[in-house]
């Protein structure tokens, strides 16, 4: 049974009962519309009006069908023919209304992608699209009930039309020429044999980003006001030799610049041309569960969001070098990885080197448990266990006076996460307790490590509202260490070294994910179909007055308010699917300083950024 959600027709918008089963039916087209000779049409069933239909995410995609049957004079589909009564088999479509109008260039016939395929937006609350899309908006691979909620679910990042991973898409369906419906088409199957089993895809990016910062990190960078851009482009190949291996190598080169900016330094804002990604996979059957290995330099997301998200912002996000294996059954998958972070400082072309100073490791779980019915609304919950290891040879731990103690550091981080939904009900509620290890530079005091982090979101599902909104609650809770205890004593500060997903709490990144309270309404809408809004409110505390305030998980500010209350950040964020290659979107908050915060030097302040991506 196939499902077209989320939007509809204006003449199937109308509060009247639709009847029969949804069908795939072919027919023909004009060449402008879809591919050549082939649409999918949806005829939509049951007693009930076509609102209470939108179960998915106000993200997902859809179908404006432009052929529907021929409306009646009160503006409902005609009757269906016992023959369109049959079931899913494909049949043959009615008579082409005379009256209809051709498609436009923005109208929906283009098949826009979920929004939920744009990297930055990956740490968003992701409401769940339970019911399958049309599969010529998915390119996932066979990972069953993990390719739920536009493939977050695998560990792979979104994968929709397009993903976070470009290696992650699988574009093998164009084999069929029917199933084409782009341009772009021709260069994601390139076939290289009469099977059709060797093929090459490419894929490429083209990224800017414009930063606009009032009192940039609360005033402490002195850059007032800073105006900043970045963009980057990258080209990827990925090569399949038949079913069980392949190729994937990508190049990414970017730039930076802008009035009185700041923060460029490093490689990973400014880089030339290098390898981003270079990795070989064997992948093949094994006591009933799809396999695969990995080895090789890629990008890595099997993580909560609220631990990392790739880090998006500057031109060049993480790349990792190192082996990954996987295994997916039906309704359990397991990941293990040992990866070192890539070293992009080298300032010549393809010089980046395999950084040992940082490392991830350590396994991922997740159990899908059975789909089930609640409030007559389809339900998935995935029941997570990881375990994140970290090696950093720089990390350092503030002091009182403002300054920081230099060292390394070794984190173990084992953790759950509950996430999904029931009903109208989605969420995801997470916790990790971190131990290890910090040792001071100069054969300094060691200090043991006890941590813990819980993140929750809970939204409930408006699906007859306009614009199907999510309206709910974030709450984090992440612990603090104690800068007057001795340098002896445990350290209770929790780490998250590899930037979580600044959509996640804050759009600016001027707050990371170490000791801190935050609470606050937290909201997604999509006032049209190919555009989604989200809204958020959270007010911050620190978790431990004893700690410092922290910019990211290595980085802190000078500041030592006296009162643990930081700041409120009410922000939005606007997204625009032009078509499927074109992405737009602006982004925007006001820090509002507590008294605190100002009394020890910080300062109020605008963040806005605007988005520009061009995508095949």
């Amino acid at each position: 049974m196939t499902v077209i959600t989320e939007r509809f027709p204006s003449h199937l918008t109308n509060k009247t009962p639709h009847t029969a089963g949804c069908h795939i039916v072919r027919m023909r087209l004009y060449p402008r519309v879809l591919a050549p000779g082939t649409a999918l049409f949806c005829l939509w069933a049951a007693p009930v009006y076509a609102p209470a239909l939108a179960e998915t995410a106000p993200n997902a995609a859809y179908l404006h069908l432009p052929h529907t049957p021929p409306a009646t004079e009160q503006g409902t589909a005609a009757p269906l023919t016992p023959e369109q009564r049959t079931g899913s088999r494909i049949i043959t479509a009615p008579p082409r209304s005379t009256t209809q109008q051709k498609p436009g260039f923005w109208d929906n016939t283009r098949l826009l992608p979920p929004l939920t395929s744009r990297p930055e937006a990956y740490g968003q609350p992701q409401a769940l699209e339970l019911n399958p899309l049309p599969t010529a908006l998915l390119h996932q691979g066979p990972w069953g009930v993990f390719n739920t909620n536009t493939g977050a679910a695998a560990g792979f990042g979104t994968v929709g039309y397009y993903a976070v991973s470009r290696w992650a898409e699988d574009w093998s369906s164009l084999r069929d020429k029917r199933n084409r419906l782009d341009a772009m088409d021709a260069l994601k199957y390139i076939p290289f044999n009469t099977a059709g089993d060797i093929y090459l895809t490419l894929s490429g990016n083209f990224r800017q980003h414009n930063f606009y910062d009032q009192r940039a990190g609360f005033g402490a960078t002195k850059k007032d006001p800073a105006y900043r851009n970045n963009f980057r482009w990258n080209l990827g190949g990925d090569l399949h030799l038949g079913e069980h291996v392949r190729l994937y190598g990508e190049l990414m080169s970017g730039q930076a610049g802008g009035v009185n900016y700041y923060g460029y330094a490093g490689g990973r804002w400014r880089s030339k041309l290098d390898a981003q990604q270079a990795f070989v996979e064997v992948r093949g059957k094994v006591l009933g569960a799809t396999v695969g290995g990995m080895a090789g330099r890629m990008t890595f997301l099997d993580a909560p969001p609220y631990f990392t998200a790739g880090s998006v912002y500057p031109s060049i996000p993480f790349s990792w070098n190192g082996l990954r294996g996987y295994a997916f059954w039906k309704n359990f998958r397991i990941d293990g990885f040992y990866l070192t972070l890539t070293n992009n400082a080298p300032a010549t072309a393809f010089h980046d080197q395999v950084g040992w100073n940082s490392r991830l490791f350590g396994a991922y779980t997740s159990y899908a448990v059975p789909s089930f019915k609640f409030m007559g609304r389809n339900s998935q919950i995935f029941v997570d266990t990881f375990y994140l290891g970290v090696l950093l040879s720089n990390s350092a731990l503030p002091t009182m006076a403002g300054g920081s103690i230099a060292g390394s550091t070794h984190r173990d981080t084992p953790g759950m996460r509950i996430w999904g939904n029931a009903g109208p009900l989605e969420f995801s509620i997470g916790g990790m307790w971190q131990g290890g290890e910090f040792r001071a530079a100069k054969s300094g005091p060691t200090r043991p490590v006890s941590a813990y982090s819980i993140n929750a979101t809970l939204s409930w599902r408006f699906a007859k509202w306009f614009g199907h909104p999510a309206i709910g609650v974030q709450v984090d809770d992440v612990s603090g260490g104690n800068m007057n205890k001795s340098q002896h004593s445990t350290w209770g500060s929790f780490l998250s070294p590899f930037v979580p997903s600044a959509y996640y709490l804050d759009m600016s990144t001027y707050l990371g994910q170490s000791n801190l309270i935050d609470v606050g309404p937290i909201a997604t809408i999509a006032p049209t179909s190919n555009t989604t809004l989200l809204l958020k409110v959270p007010a911050v505390w620190r978790n431990s007055r004893e700690d410092a305030i922290y910019a990211s998980g290595t980085a802190f500010y000078g500041y030592r308010p006296h009162g643990a209350y930081t700041a409120t950040i009410p922000q939005a964020s606007f997204t625009w699917r032009a078509t499927r290659h074109i992405t737009l979107g602006i982004d925007g908050e006001y820090i509002f300083a507590s008294r605190s915060m100002i009394n020890a030097g910080a300062s109020s302040g605008a963040f806005v950024q605007s988005n520009l991506e061009l995508t095949f």
